[in-house]
C-alpha cells in the first residue's frame, strides 16, 4: 500500500473519530437529561452508560489503529512535507477538532458525574426516610397491639 493511501486512511480515521465524539456528545446531553429527569429509571441510565461504553471502545480501537497507521507513514510525511502539505493542513484541522470535542466531551463528562452524585445523594436520602417511617409504623402498630387498653385478668379473692 502507497503512503497516499495511508494518508488518505488517517484523515478516514480522524473524520470517524470526529463522528463517534459527536455521538459521545449526543449521549451525554441524554445522559444528562436522564439525570435530571425525576421520572427517569435506572435501567434508561444503564442503557445510556452502556451506549456510551460502546462508543467509547470504538474510539479506543480507532486511537490504535490510527497510530499504527501514523507510524508507517510518518517518516514519509516529514520528508515530503511539500508533497502532502494539503492532507497535512487538513489533518492537523482534524486533530483540532478532536481536542475540541474531547475536551466537551471531558467537560460534560465532569457535570453528569456531579449531577449523578447528587441523584444518588437525593435517592439514598429518600431511602433513609422510608426506612425511618417504617419503623415509626411499625413501633406504632406493636405498641398498640401490645396496648389494648385491657389489664390482665385478675381474680379476687374476697374470704379473710
Amino acid at each position: 500500500m502507497s503512503s497516499k493511501e495511508y494518508v488518505k486512511m488517517l484523515s478516514d480515521s480522524l473524520d470517524k473519530k470526529v463522528e463517534l465524539l459527536r455521538q459521545l456528545q449526543g449521549l451525554n446531553q441524554e445522559q444528562k437529561n436522564i439525570l435530571e429527569d425525576s421520572e427517569s429509571t435506572p435501567d434508561m441510565l444503564d442503557d445510556n452508560i452502556e451506549k456510551k461504553s460502546d462508543v467509547i471502545e470504538r474510539l479506543d480501537k480507532m486511537d490504535e489503529g490510527f497510530q499504527s497507521l501514523y507510524d508507517k507513514v510518518k517518516d514519509d510525511l516529514s520528508s515530503k512535507r511539500e508533497e502532502y502539505a494539503s492532507e497535512i493542513k487538513h489533518m492537523q484541522e482534524q486533530i483540532a477538532l478532536v481536542t475540541d470535542l474531547s475536551t466537551d466531551v471531558q467537560a460534560k463528562e465532569m457535570q453528569n458525574r456531579e449531577l449523578a452524585r447528587a441523584k444518588f445523594s437525593h435517592i439514598r436520602s429518600q431511602i433513609r426516610e422510608t426506612k425511618h417511617g417504617q419503623k415509626a409504623v411499625a413501633s406504632y402498630y406493636a405498641s398498640m397491639m401490645n396496648n389494648t387498653g385491657y389489664e390482665d385478668s385478675q381474680f379476687w379473692d374476697k374470704k379473710k
